[in-house]
């Protein structure tokens, strides 16, 4: 009797089984527009089970996003747009046909599975305004995969490419939410992937931060990204959280990012992305020229002696520049205002000391990162070689974050002179970026030593702190080189001898903020915890929780 009730049951589950619907495997690829729309390609590979006539995808939370240009393909045979969906049309009348139901709070995309039992189904259509200016970034923040499908996944796959530019962790963040999974960048792309299958009650959010002039978005939202990220990640708990040493594991990956930075990704995005064409237009619109050697000079120091400002000016024009030339510039400023004093030369490594003048009269940018400095340089108040490379290491959130407050501060005190206002410089602003352009090419093609009898000792000093802004600072320190040497002590303090290894100095300390930069995980508010690789966007482990405030997506879908 037991065999026959065990072959029974082993009979009836396989009957079972055999009539559900089964989804073995999605592939979603994503293609991001410049105007802030998206292309997508959805590859489903499903057992339709026994029951249902069409297969449905759930797209509703829109808000002005709009969904358009349904194509469905199988066997590279395309299914006939019926444009609005009849959902109670019968098994054969609904195959080989695809349309859209249009709802008050949404869409659904429809597609007749034509017969019962294994199919492939290469679904397209289109978002216009799915990708999100913000005040800061541009935001791409979508439920991919809706929760409550008829029948979730076994295993999915996300792949999200930008049209121009490779994307990576030097322009781009990304946080999935809503599974087990992965996220990471491969490629230039992003690879969103489930580690297990999902359940019905799991979905796969996306949230993606683009530093700007990737995409320029037609859609705006007047907010910073951290606001949409507070809000996705309420509930989230990532595994890499809990997991690994973040000081161990930075000094372990930075030197990989930068290898591949240096090595792959710069020169990709040099030959293969359309940015020159864009700083072009950009520098145009402001400088009036496309050429910055054409840009009358400028002989006075621009924008009050702000290096932060003159800094964002240059990135705005897109002036191509090597490492963080901000802190080196901050760095000799502070050697000629007296801050920091060259000591001495050891094995061609130059230290520095600090004098121990009062710092309360410094720019906020320069007060931080002479704080940070004098952090570095510990109880002797000497900089040595490597220590401040060895602080950045251990202090990877706090120098990175440096360079970000540093770009924040300079814009809002661009805002608050007049001369940056809705995202545009105004008339006077550009007239400031222009007396940047124009100090660079004077300094870039005047010969200094014919100035020796008109310039200041003040103005002497600041042409060599913008020539390290500008990138230019060994072709200035040549020329000075030339300069009577007593002069040039008089002027500047030290020895002309001194000038090189200042440079050296001041070029492994803005190296080291150039790494953390790049590498860090700083935590970006006090509201949330941020100790792992997947809260700071770099990829990791996915949270099955969190990722509130999606749009394109609702609950439900699959077949019926």
């Amino acid at each position: 009797m037991r065999r026959i009730v065990l072959a029974l049951t082993l009979l009836l589950t396989a009957l079972s089984a055999a009539g559900r619907q089964r989804v073995r495997d999605l592939e979603i690829e994503l293609y991001l527009l410049p105007s802030g729309g998206v292309v997508f390609h959805e590859r489903w590979d499903l057992d339709t089970g026994n029951d249902i006539t069409e297969w449905y995808l759930v797209r509703g939370n829109l808000g002005d996003i709009e969904v358009f240009n349904l194509r469905v393909f199988e066997k590279g045979q395309e299914f006939t747009d019926t444009g609005e969906w009849d959902v109670d049309r019968t098994l054969s009348q609904k195959a080989g046909k695809s349309g859209i139901v249009h709802k008050t709070n949404g869409v659904e995309l429809c597609w007749g599975v034509g017969s019962h039992g294994d199919h492939v189904f290469d679904v397209y259509y289109s978002m216009v305004n799915a990708l999100k200016s913000l005040n800061d970034y541009d935001m791409l923040h979508l439920q991919l995969v809706s929760d409550g499908l008829s029948s979730p996944p076994e295993h999915v796959k996300v792949t999200i490419e930008a049209q121009d530019t490779p994307l990576d962790t030097l322009n781009a963040r990304i946080w999935m939410f809503g599974c087990e999974g992965t996220s990471a960048f491969e490629d230039g792309k992003v690879v969103l992937e489930s580690t297990e299958p999902l359940r019905t009650d799991d979905s796969v959010i996306a949230l993606l931060r683009l530093d700007k002039g990737i995409v320029t978005p037609l859609s705006v939202q007047e907010r910073d990204f951290q606001e949409a990220l507070d809000q996705a990640l309420v509930g989230a708990s990532f595994a890499d959280d809990e997991e690994g040493d973040p000081i161990a594991d930075g000094i372990a990956t930075f030197f990989a990012l930068l290898f591949m930075y240096l090595i792959f990704v710069r020169p990709i995005i040099k030959v293969f992305t359309n940015e020159r064409k864009q700083a072009k237009r950009r520098r145009s619109s402001i400088l009036g020229t496309t050429d910055i050697k054409k840009v009358s000079w400028f002989r006075d120091i621009p924008m009050g002696k702000d290096l932060g400002m003159a800094d964002l000016a240059l990135n705005d024009i897109g002036e191509e520049r090597e490492g963080n030339n901000l802190a080196l510039s901050v760095i000799i400023r502070l050697v000629h205002k007296g801050f920091l004093k060259p000591s001495r030369e050891m094995q061609g490594s130059l230290e520095l000391a600090f004098t121990g003048k009062d710092p309360t009269g410094l720019d906020p940018i320069e007060r931080a990162f002479y704080q940070m400095l004098q952090d570095a340089a510990g109880e002797d108040k000497t900089l040595q070689d490597k220590e401040f490379s060895d602080y950045a290491r251990r202090y990877q959130r706090k120098v990175g974050k440096w360079a970000d407050d540093a770009r924040d501060t300079s814009r809002a005190q661009m805002e608050k002179a007049g001369w940056y206002r809705d995202r545009k410089y105004t008339d006077s602003g550009k007239q400031e970026v222009r007396n940047v352009a124009g100090l660079w090419n004077f300094l870039n093609t005047f010969t200094l030593s014919k100035e020796r009898e008109t310039a200041d000792a003040v103005l002497w000093k600041e042409y060599l702190v913008y020539a390290a802004l500008f990138g230019i600072a060994d072709k200035v320190a040549t020329q000075l080189k030339d300069i009577d040497p007593k002069f040039f002590k008089e002027v500047f303090n030290y020895d002309v001898s001194t000038l090189p290894s200042l440079l050296s100095a001041g070029r492994s300390l803005s190296r080291a903020v150039q790494i953390a930069s790049i590498a860090s995980t700083y935590r970006p508010s006090s509201s949330s915890s941020y100790s792992g690789r997947s809260r700071s966007g770099y990829g990791g482990r996915s949270s099955r929780g969190g990722g509130g405030g999606f749009s394109g997506g609702g609950r439900g879908g699959g077949g019926r």
